[in-house]
């Protein structure tokens, strides 16, 4: 399980991954996502991996594209500036990118698939969907479930606000159905990775965050999302997960 953390602790050298912001949905927190990059600025990693739906091209109203999602985008410039070494991903959701995937402005890579060199290691950083055979088969139904994800979480965050109760939105994503989902998707990232002959593959897209080890030591990173869990990944010696979290 992730650890959760109001402040992360990180090497300079590090890689922090992150994915699943999905700015310009109704289920995004820019805010939070701002003061995580806030805790980047002041210690600036060498890297910033932006591993997919960083915005919410499917179901966006750019109406809600405001201050908040532009401060974000200001605040990961900003890193830029001072050193760290940005790449970004794009994801299904805002796949419309992936045509600049042999672009670099500067300290901005835009790669769909990127090999990450750390401490005499080699993982793959890629979004994920591309392991996804239902999204890929299902496009017309993914869109209906992706709404359907939203609208929970809106109902969840009324019912804690207006109501006071709390409902557990990972009871109903760790679903059996969703599980099996997950699972086959760690599978095929797996395969590919031994395939590569690399250390190890590290993914967003499922929402799920998690670390496995397989039976050759192999390691599978999910990022997880910053609609919920909010977490991340740092590639330094080793590879972690944790959750951030906003002191209460």
């Amino acid at each position: 399980m992730p650890d959760k953390i109001i402040d992360p602790h990180y090497s300079r050298n590090a890689t922090i991954i992150v994915s699943d912001q999905h700015l310009g949905s109704a289920a995004s927190r820019p805010h939070c996502f701002a003061k995580f990059l806030d805790v980047l600025i002041a210690k600036p990693p060498k890297r910033l991996i932006l591993a997919g739906d960083l915005f919410e091209l499917w179901n966006a109203n750019y109406k809600r594209l405001g201050p908040a999602e532009y401060r974000v985008v200001n605040k990961i410039l900003s890193l830029a500036e001072q050193g760290t070494h940005l790449v970004y991903i794009p994801g299904n959701h805002d796949r419309a990118f992936r045509g600049f995937r042999k672009v670099t402005l500067g300290k901005i890579k835009i790669r769909n698939e990127y090999t990450l060199k750390s401490h005499h290691k080699r993982y793959l950083v890629l979004h994920g969907d591309e392991f996804d055979a239902f999204t890929s088969n299902h496009v017309v139904l993914s869109l209906i479930l992706d709404q359907a994800y939203v609208a929970l979480i809106k109902f969840a965050a009324f019912c804690k606000r207006f109501v006071g109760l709390q409902i557990s939105l990972a009871a109903q994503k760790h679903s059996q159905r969703y599980a099996s989902i997950v699972e086959k998707i760690r599978k095929a990232a797996l395969r590919y990775a031994h395939s590569r002959g690399v250390d190890g593959i590290i993914v967003g897209h499922t929402h799920w965050s998690e670390l496995v080890h397989d039976s050759q030591g192999l390691v599978y990173a999910n990022t997880g999302d910053w609609l919920e869990t909010c977490s991340f990944v740092v590639v330094d010696e080793d590879v972690s997960v944790h959750d951030f979290r906003l002191p209460e």
